[in-house]
């Protein structure tokens, strides 16, 4: 699945920082698709709002970078007596195309009950 990150960049930008910065800056567009589906740990699973972090960026190849970002997320039950915070650090890769960044986000949504059937 590509998610696509508009924004003020050039086709041949290749300065990682500056990458880094400009989606640290945009986060909040995209968190929601990077971090993906929490429900496959619980179904009180939430992200934690602010906690959202990019670590570093560095070049693969040319217009194609690697991201290395963490976040927290919270499971809260008060039943099971469950109030715990999990930091979560994953990768992605992205292209820089005039205009935009297209992240390749692996879609990892729960499946649903006629799925399983």
């Amino acid at each position: 699945m590509t998610v696509t990150l508009p924004c003020d960049v050039a086709v041949d930008e290749n300065d990682s920082e500056k990458l880094k910065i400009l989606i640290q800056r945009n986060i909040p567009k995209i968190a929601s698709a990077l971090v993906g589906d929490l429900q496959w740990y619980s179904e009180n699973a939430q992200l934690n709002e602010n906690s959202f972090r990019v670590k570093s960026v560095e070049q693969v190849t040319t217009n194609r970078f690697k991201m290395f970002y963490d976040f927290e997320w919270n499971l809260f039950s008060p039943c099971l007596d469950l109030n715990e915070v999990t930091r979560r650090e994953e990768q992605v890769t992205f292209n820089v195309h005039a205009g935009a960044l297209h992240f390749e986000v692996v879609d990892n949504q729960r499946p649903g009950t006629a799925d399983e059937l």
